[in-house]
């Protein structure tokens, strides 16, 4: 018994089994290879689940559904017609639809139905038993996938407007079953939103050279063959209207093995509840935001004076406190799990009542200790750390040289203080709107925290007894590894912050989350929960679809091309790390490829060139992508973190160069990237820390 058999008992159940079961199970005796005149009800199994995949079979885990319920993703049988919403559709998964637990405990779909269609970051998967994959496009050679003769073609349709969408193929490298492994087709390109996508697969072979047969469903729907079986008679409007599109690219519906479409969510869809609570919490605090309440002040000498204080090269005073805002969030009881949700009226719109009194930070440099005007940067902290973390080296010697006050405070949903319930969440996903909605609430509060450090630091007693300036006119946002993800959702959904630096960024969690070495920390809590890998690809694609509302795949477009309403363009700087072991570099050459107004500055990298994008020449006005190369190799294609190799990794090492810090100043106060690297990329010889602080 192989590891996965070990932890369950798979059953392909026979035409004789299901004859002395049907009466239990609800099944009919049948074989998937009945001829098109056989009652398609017989082998459409559970209502809840997608049977149009090629190989679709009786394959069940005991207490629960088929692994592949919900393939092909995203699947089109789960958009409900809904002339309310902005798609024309609303995500309306059945009750068994989504992977269950190993306690049997499925995801409540009822959290979806918010959403009008699919993430802007979806892959394609499927599960074909023994197919061959040799042809399609990998994720080094991405160009192949718009080939005419390519054998998986992706369209978007924007009314007339028809185009290709490049991708790559993978299987899933973490699955030990190869004949029935994930087979992931991912986007090369962040998808539009409220959009129609279109897919379909010609003929497939296995290993053998020999044709495998579209499932006996997709047949009847691609024959028009569905009139007396109502499942499929329902949806054969909606594949009528996919042939006939095909048909109109030049592909006949007797050629394909496989087709679909979907629509990705509209922004109103993901990002509706936070710009209401953005604008509700701005107007309730007032222009100014709220008020700043210093609990402690630390004041530290730049050398040792014989004076007491503690010594800091850099920093001269440091403030901590509290600012009370708006809470809208409530506590929910989810699965047996004490959770928030978001408070809503009676219009379903988010509703605050009562306040929270998140920690903030604040770390002043020498120089602004009654010197000149000096500007404010919000920072972004770590995986599931603090705002505490502002108080690294490199901050400080970053304000003192560029006269700049760094202030943070929790990324609330992502901080310290929520990775112990994290590991609930990830034991039973059906929770996992908690941290969604709490990620919400972290966003507003740092909008509200930028401007209230721009109205009132100066005006605190402790900045007038120091006289202390600040420079309204310049307030920017820096942000490392999760606040380098997270800072360009904020920089896209503050009003006041038109300039953010996003280091050893990425987007699109379930994308990153495989390709992470701080994955493998909790991957063991989703696979004993999830107990086959189908699944677990599965529910990642589900969370997802909560993620959107604040996961960077959905806010990049609104950084400078489309601001969200009340914004003019922000800029963004994504400053990623060649061979980063946490955080996927390709993700942000995603972004480069998405015509998001995200340019891919020059000597990228000299070993490859990205596929589909124009590097841009220095100096760049807007937002851009600029590679640190610190002699890593880029990480083998897959789902799979990067393996070790004797440089180490590259993660903490972009923000600890000086010139990337004069680089990033350089930006936030004139927009503009400048070549801080010699002209022939930013390969700096040095490995190790440079005089930038530790």
């Amino acid at each position: 018994m192989n590891h996965r058999q070990s932890h369950r008992l798979s059953v392909q159940i026979s035409p004789l089994l299901l004859a002395l079961l049907g009466g239990v199970l609800g099944l009919s005796a049948c074989s998937p290879q009945e001829t098109p005149d056989a009652p398609l009800d017989s082998y459409l199994g559970d209502p809840d689940c997608d049977p149009i995949l090629p190989g679709f079979s009786y394959t069940r885990e005991l207490g629960g559904l088929p692994p592949a319920c919900a393939l092909p993703w995203p699947s089109s049988l789960y958009l409900k017609d809904d002339p309310t919403r902005k798609t024309g559709y609303t995500l309306t998964f059945g009750s068994r639809s989504l992977p269950e637990n190993k306690q049997g405990i499925p995801i409540d779909p009822a959290a979806y139905r918010r959403r009008d269609g699919y993430s802007v970051g979806t892959p394609l998967m499927m599960v074909i038993p023994g197919v061959d994959l040799t042809g399609f496009a990998t994720e080094d050679h991405i160009a192949q996938s718009l080939d005419k003769d390519a054998p998986l073609k992706w369209f978007e349709v924007s009314g007339s407007t028809v185009r290709r969408i490049p991708y790559w193929v993978e299987r899933d490298s973490l699955d030990l079953e190869s004949s029935r492994s994930t087979i992931f087709v991912r986007p090369a390109v962040i998808l539009k939103e409220a959009t129609r996508y279109v897919v379909a697969l010609g003929e497939l072979k296995d290993s053998q050279g020999k044709p495998i047969p579209p499932s006996p469903a997709f047949a009847r729907l691609r024959d028009g063959q569905t009139a007396n079986i109502p499942v499929l008679r329902d949806r054969q409007a909606r594949f009528d209207k996919t042939f006939a599109f095909l048909e109109g690219q030049g592909l006949s519906r007797s050629s394909l093995s496989l087709a679909w479409e979907f629509h990705t969510a509209s922004s109103e869809s993901m990002h509706g509840d936070l710009l209401a609570m953005r604008d509700d919490a701005l107007q309730r605090m007032g222009a100014k935001g709220p008020a700043l309440t210093v609990e402690k002040v630390v004041e530290y000498a730049k050398i040792n004076d014989g004076s007491g204080r503690p010594v800091n090269e850099y920093i001269g005073l440091e403030l901590t406190g509290t600012f009370e805002v708006p809470s809208y969030l409530e506590a929910t009881m989810i699965s047996g799990f004490v959770g928030s949700q978001i408070r809503r009226d009676s219009q379903g719109k988010p509703s605050a009542q009562g306040t929270r009194k998140p920690r903030f930070w604040v770390r002043i440099p020498h120089t602004a200790l009654g010197g000149p005007p000096h500007g404010l940067v919000l920072y972004g902290h770590g995986l599931l750390g603090s705002g505490s973390q502002v108080t690294s080296g490199f901050n400080g010697k970053i304000a003192s040289d560029h006269k700049l006050i760094f202030f943070a405070t929790d990324l609330y949903g992502m901080s310290d203080e929520d990775a112990l319930p994290l590991l609930s969440i990830l034991s039973e996903l059906g929770r996992f709107r908690s941290l969604s909605d709490r990620l919400h609430q972290g966003l507003t509060e740092w909008v509200l925290l930028a401007r209230a450090m721009r109205e009132r630091l100066g005006e605190l007693p402790i900045a007038v007894s120091k006289k202390i300036q600040v420079n309204k006119a310049e307030l920017f946002y820096s942000g490392i590894s999760q606040g380098g993800i997270f800072g360009a959702s904020f920089v896209a959904l503050s009003p006041d912050v038109t300039y953010g630096h996003l280091g050893v960024p990425g987007n699109n969690y379930s994308t990153l989350l495989q390709r992470s070495t701080d994955y493998q920390q909790f991957a063991p809590v989703v696979s004993s929960s999830y107990l086959d890998s189908v699944n677990q690809s599965v529910v990642l694609a589900t969370i997802q679809l909560l993620w959107d509302s604040t996961d960077p795949v959905s806010f990049l477009r609104h950084v400078t091309k489309e601001p969200f309403p009340g914004n003019s363009p922000h800029y963004v700087l994504l400053a990623p790390a060649k061979g980063d072991y946490q955080v996927s570099v390709m993700t942000n050459e995603i972004a480069a490829r998405s015509e998001l107004g995200i340019a891919l500055m020059e000597h990228y990298d000299k070993e490859r060139k990205v596929a589909l994008v124009s590097e841009q020449k220095y100096p760049y006005q807007g937002s851009a992508v600029v590679l640190y190369n610190f002699g890593n190799p880029w990480p083998a294609p897959g789902n799979l973190p990067p393996k070790e190799d004797m440089l180490g990794d590259p993660h903490e090492k972009p923000r600890r160069q000086d010139s990337h810090n004069v680089q990033m100043v350089n930006f936030f106060r004139t927009g503009q990237i400048i070549d801080v690297c010699g002209g022939d990329g930013c390969t700096p010889a040095v490995h190790a820390d440079t005089s930038s602080g530790r």
